[in-house]
């Protein structure tokens, strides 16, 4: 038996091990609609000549989605690292959607070389996607996680594309998947180990200062066209999703609500709209908690302020209508209000505050 052959037996075994230990023997291992490998041509083993990572993130926090490229192209000099983060500005602007990218030329390398221990194409293709599905736990839907991630590897061997599907962790049986093939859990890691390597271990979109979120939108712009014409469409799922709300979608769903550099400044603001009547000496606006710009809590909040004429000082605060995660900053900070003094202003008087998100106009 060659090496090959008793690579895939070894693989098997493991399959039918792990199928028979997880109480999965009747799983369909020839379902590959949610995960799998295609390869357009022959198995023979070929030199890896590129691939990209299409990673598309969940999270109930922050931002609610986040689609990344890292894309890995052999150039003359060497290798051209390059990483596209497509996201809506923050989740009380979902619709304005920025184009991020940063990219660095490794020199004097291979891709083979910065994919280091992941042998893209040599992988037991028509094995991958049966050994995913056997893992798959009964009763998860990826509907249900809450934060996570999945990858998609599309593989230039040769002149075949291999396509490696990687689902949510938290949707597969991941500790016993590692036991049966550690090869194929250590794919989870690729797309973090080639960031790191090729911008280091800090790196981060999130941890960028204004002046660099603006060069990486510029650079982001110039790729949204390749985006656009299909180049990584193999790395995306078919489904059209309008403005990505849904959690599959593809990349021109994703681009929806892209229009150009846009100007990132917190959206959020508060505003005390009968201010010019109120004759404060005296004033801070309330804070807007991130709990309440989380649950997107916005709109009128609406105060009757006590006061002692003599003094200016806030005597009683009450809250008479608005969000109830608004209220309480709103309360606290007209406590702390001086009015003016030797005015014909008559305590109580009403205060009308608003608070909401100035997002951005394409």
């Amino acid at each position: 038996m060659n090496a090959t052959r008793y690579e895939k037996h070894l693989t098997l075994i493991a399959l039918a091990a792990f199928a028979c230990a997880g109480g999965l023997v009747n799983a369909k291992t020839n379902d590959t609609a949610n995960a799998g490998v295609k390869a357009t041509q022959s198995k023979e083993a070929i030199e890896l000549g590129g691939f990209y990572i299409v990673t598309q993130a969940v999270s109930d926090k922050g931002t609610p989605w986040a689609d990344k490229i890292l894309d890995v192209r052999a150039e003359v000099a060497g290798v051209r690292v390059r990483e596209i983060r497509i996201a809506p500005m923050n989740r009380n602007c979902a619709h304005n959607v920025t184009v991020k990218a940063v990219e660095r030329l490794l020199p004097n390398t291979t891709v083979a070389k910065v994919a280091g221990k992941f042998k893209l194409c040599s992988y037991p293709d028509d094995d991958f996607a049966g050994v995913i599905q056997v893992a798959r736990r009964e009763y998860i839907e990826s509907e249900s996680v809450e934060t996570s991630a999945s990858h998609t590897i599309v593989a230039k061997c040769g002149t075949q594309e291999r396509l490696y599907e990687l689902p949510y962790p938290e949707t597969l049986k991941f500790e016993a998947l590692q036991r049966a093939d550690p090869r194929i859990t250590a794919l989870w890691d690729l797309a973090d180990d080639v960031e790191e390597r090729a911008f280091g271990k800090d790196f981060s979109f999130g941890g960028a200062t204004a002046t660099q979120n603006k060069e990486r939108q510029e650079l982001g712009a110039k790729f949204v066209p390749e985006i656009m014409g299909g180049k990584f469409d193999s790395g995306f799922p078919d489904k059209t999703c309008a403005f990505a709300d849904c959690r599959v979608h593809n990349a021109k769903s994703a681009l929806q609500g892209y229009g150009g550099v846009i100007d990132e400044k917190d959206p959020a603001y508060v505003e005390i709209v009968n201010a010019a009547s109120l004759h404060l000496a005296k004033f801070e606006v309330p804070a807007y908690s991130r709990d309440a710009q989380r649950a997107h809590a916005q709109g009128e909040v609406r105060l009757k302020i006590f006061f002692d004429p003599a003094t200016g000082q806030v005597t009683n605060v009450e809250a008479e209508s608005g969000d109830d995660k608004l209220q309480e900053s709103a309360v606290k900070a007209a406590q702390t209000w001086e009015f003016q003094t030797g005015i014909t202003l008559k305590s109580p008087v009403e205060v009308i505050l608003r608070f909401g998100f100035r997002c951005p106009t394409k």
